[in-house]
Order: structure tokens, then sequence, then C-alpha cells
């Protein structure tokens, strides 16, 4: 297993309510260990304005995930969140690569 590091923005639509903000964090972490993985830290950077729009979007709920993850199960969980539309953006960068 290899240490991943993942930055997301949530749609605030979804942020500006404690239950469905939950809920999608869930979501999101929930993808991960169904795809093998092993939650180490999650930290919530909390809603902050984007420097320009994103599809017409101004601001977002930022998470910082990292997690430890099979390479081979990389490009599952890059469809997963694909698919996922609660993200405006997510990134994975691999830890060890830094």
């Amino acid at each position: 297993m290899r240490d991943y590091e993942m930055m997301y923005i949530l749609n605030p639509t979804v942020a500006d309510q404690e239950e469905t903000l939950e809920g999608a964090i869930t979501k999101v972490n929930t993808q991960v260990t169904d795809n093998g993985g092993e939650l180490v830290n999650e930290d919530r950077w909390g809603k902050r304005r984007f420097q320009y729009e994103i599809n017409k979007i101004k601001e977002g709920y930022y998470v910082v995930l990292k997690f430890k993850l099979d390479p081979e199960a990389l490009d599952e969980l890059n469809r997963v969140l694909k698919l996922n539309d609660n993200l405006v953006r997510y990134m994975i960068i691999n830890e060890e690569e830094k």
C-alpha cells in the first residue's frame, strides 16, 4: 500500500447544510475504503472563495484526506470519484513522490 493525499472541493450547496455536508464527506471516505483503502487523516479547511469561477460556482468546501491504497485500485477510485456530483474538483497525489 502507498500513501496518498487527496484534496477535494465540495459544491457549496452541499456544504451549506450540516447533514448533507457530513453525508458528502462520508460518501468520499466510503469510496476510498470500498476500493481497499485505509483512511489516515482528514483535515477540513472549510468554505473558501475561488480565485476564478468553476462551472459558474464561486466558492467551495475544501477537504484534505490522507489515505493508504494499493496502486492498482487508484484507477477505480478515480473513476468512482468522477461520477460523484458533489465534487467540484479533486486531486490525488502520491505522498512518496513529494
